[in-house]
């Protein structure tokens, strides 16, 4: 059909609208069905608790007893010699020591006595260990060496392993770990020839006025000499 006059007209066609897609499929659940919940379970700590006697939580553990672990002291000076280890300690016989030797340490003079400081690294320091078998031991050679010196923890290495074909000792390849009594005082001083002031004012308890420092060897002799008397450091300290 047409308008008069006009362009042909379409036919009028009605089409229904396309169906939906299929719904995927349902996954269905490997899992078991969720089971009723049972009783709540108690805790192992609670009941090993509630077996306690009365009043547990209120008693104190007993104190461990106190057992000393003896250590090797290494010694590079007079302790070497058995019959002045044996006189500072007290003993009845005579002690057993052991060759031995330290790495990045060096000696230097104090006075007459050696004393031991840090030093580059595989700089040896020969000596002789001993076994410290009880703090009676230590706090009499802490007293013997003084406060000139500070107990230091040190890698000992003995040098009594054996004599090989050069019929010479060998030393252990592995360190035994003890202490040594190191020098309290300025080492750099020690190496320059200085008075040690510092380690002074640690031995006599009292600090030097700043101007007795910079008074170079004079004021070792006349400490040594005791011409300073210590109260007069400490009133010009309080002064300064």
């Amino acid at each position: 059909m047409s308008d008069s006059g006009g362009a042909p007209t379409p036919p009028n066609i009605t089409r229904g609208a396309p169906p939906p897609p299929p719904l995927p499929p349902q996954l269905v659940s490997a899992r078991s069905p969720p089971q009723p919940a049972g009783p709540p379970k108690r805790s192992p700590y609670l009941e090993k608790l509630a077996s306690m006697p009365e009043g547990y939580l209120l008693q104190r553990p007993k104190p461990r007893s106190y057992t000393y672990e003896s250590t090797y002291y290494f010694f590079y000076g007079t302790l070497t010699k058995p019959d002045i280890l044996q006189g500072v300690l007290g003993l009845d016989s005579e002690p057993v020591l052991r060759p031995a030797k330290i790495y990045g340490y060096e000696l230097a003079k104090w006075g007459q006595y050696n004393a031991l400081i840090d030093s580059k690294p595989g700089t040896v320091v020969t000596g002789h260990a001993y076994m410290v078998r009880s703090v009676e031991e230590e706090y009499k050679l802490a007293y013997y060496e003084t406060n000139a010196y500070t107990l230091e923890p040190c890698a000992i290495y003995f040098t009594d392993g054996g004599g090989g074909a050069d019929g010479e000792q060998h030393e252990d390849d592995n360190p035994t770990y003890g202490r040594t009594f190191q020098y309290a005082g300025d080492a750099q001083a020690l190496k320059d020839g200085r008075f040690d002031w510092a380690l002074w004012e640690t031995q006599m308890g009292a600090r030097l006025p700043p101007k007795w420092r910079n008074r170079g060897g004079k004021v070792a002799q006349e400490l040594d000499e005791a011409v300073v008397d210590v109260e007069e450091i400490e009133r010009e300290g309080a002064e300064a």
